[in-house]
């Protein structure tokens, strides 16, 4: 059986997902979040995390990053609007 170490994730809510910005390598990533374990036999859907209130914002979570979820989450920063508006800024892409 292997261990997934928890990893720290921030990004921005944006329609109820997660746009990701750090770690790098995966930055640009919309993921979901899910209470649900990693190895669960459910759908992760079951227990979903929902971002809702936090539209628009940045959040830091810790959890175990797959493709299109981050399971284990947990909610530990939450951005006001002016740190928002900073980290938008800051992670912005030239395109």
């Amino acid at each position: 059986m292997s261990f997934v170490k928890d990893e720290q994730f921030l990004g921005l809510v944006k329609d109820e997902k997660l746009m990701l910005l750090v770690p790098e390598v995966r930055s640009g990533h919309i993921v979901k979040l899910t209470e649900m374990p990693i190895q669960a036999a459910i759908n992760p859907e079951v227990q979903e995390i929902s971002l809702r209130k936090h539209e628009g914002k940045a959040i830091m979570v810790i959890g175990k990053g797959s493709d299109d979820w981050i399971y284990s989450a947990e909610l530990i920063d939450l951005a006001g609007p002016i740190v928002s508006t900073l980290v938008q800024k800051v992670f912005k892409k030239d395109k």
